[in-house]
């Protein structure tokens, strides 16, 4: 960041300030675009080039490539709020979970090749860790929110669907086992909605 003097005139330090800040999204926007390009690890080489910029900017306005993978985490959690902020509209548990599938497999495809690029450096940056455990967790609340109590007081039940209607389960399908979003979506609703359906079976079976 272009340093300011003291007798710097208030438009030159606004201006510095300016153009620190088109640099930046130039950077993270380069960023973006190589990962959605298929790029898991674009180096800073990369990122400079399709920024039109020179390295030692890159350099300068990152210390290093963790500074810029934190930048991409932020612009992603912006795009998973939505998820996680949207009240549901049906009425009975089933209807929740179809509705919960919509919603993450279209922020999971959306996503996913950063946080395929994110994975590749969480095991060396305790900020990422943090920022997918948060991730899992959220995911999790919004699950709680669709069971109803007889369902989500189960704990195997509960983590089994946690499970299944994940990011990594979403990967998985699309990924490994090469499906397309409507099979994938179709795979995680028949799953999610047989396991809790038959769980709901067998504790009404015990109640009786």
């Amino acid at each position: 960041m272009p340093r300011q003097t003291p007798n710097d005139p208030p438009a030159i330090a606004d201006g510095r300030r300016a153009r620190t800040a088109a640099s930046r999204s130039k950077i993270v926007s380069a960023f973006i675009e190589l990962v959605r390009e298929g790029a898991m690890a674009p180096t800073a080489e990369q990122v400079a080039s399709r920024a039109e910029v020179g390295l030692r900017t890159v350099f300068r306005h990152f210390d290093d490539m963790e500074t810029l993978y934190r930048e991409i985490a932020v612009e992603l959690r912006g795009m998973i709020v939505p998820l996680f902020d949207k009240p549901f509209s049906a009425c009975d548990w089933q209807g929740r979970l179809e509705e919960i599938v919509e919603r993450r497999a279209a922020v999971f495809e959306a996503i996913l090749p950063f946080q395929l690029a994110l994975q590749l450096h969480l095991h060396n940056s305790p900020f990422l860790a943090d920022n997918q455990t948060h991730f899992v967790q959220q995911q999790g609340a919004m699950l709680l929110q669709a069971l109803p109590p007889a369902l989500a007081q189960q704990p195997l039940l509960f983590d089994a669907l946690n499970l299944l209607l994940s990011f990594s389960a979403w990967r998985r399908l699309r990924r490994e086992q090469q499906l397309d979003v409507a099979a994938a979506k179709q795979v995680m609703r028949f799953s999610a909605l047989t396991l809790a359906g038959a769980c709901q079976a067998t504790k009404a079976g015990r109640d009786l």
